[in-house]
């Protein structure tokens, strides 16, 4: 289902696939949305596209990705195809990213940052589950 929704939003898109490339768009899409530079590992990352117009955003990676985040005790995975919705300060209709809680493995559908002042960025995954994490956690994790 997400190649299909790539495919809808590639039209007027920016796509990099070069790693000096994926790296500049990340820190320049990260900065423009005031999002943390970490949010989501590039490591095999083939390619980003952003679809200014729509806001969509996608990574193609290599091979899926388990990611730890010793800062904040996370296991997360990030599937081959990553998808969401860009906006200032947050990415929404998420999908390809889940993380493990208790003993199970639940897909983030909603990442923002309400007051940036606070310090601390939120995601919901699937049944309104809602943690609360600072930012600094993910700012150096790419």
């Amino acid at each position: 289902m997400t190649t299909e929704l790539i495919a809808s939003h590639r039209e007027n898109a920016i796509v990099v696939t070069t790693d000096a490339e994926i790296k500049q768009k990340a820190a320049e899409l990260t900065k423009n949305f005031k999002l943390p530079i970490g949010l989501i590992p590039l490591g095999e990352v083939s390619e980003i596209g952003h679809n200014p117009t729509t806001g969509f955003f996608w990574t193609l990676r290599r091979n899926k990705l388990e990611h730890f985040n010793k800062k904040i005790n996370k296991k997360t995975t990030f599937d081959t195809e990553v998808t969401a919705f860009l906006e200032e300060g947050r990415m929404k209709k998420v999908t390809g990213v889940k993380s493990k809680e208790l003993m199970l493995w639940v897909s983030i559908t909603d990442i923002r940052i309400d007051d940036p002042a606070s310090g601390k960025i939120i995601f919901t995954a699937t049944a309104g589950i809602t943690k609360t994490f600072p930012i600094s956690a993910f700012e150096d994790e790419a």
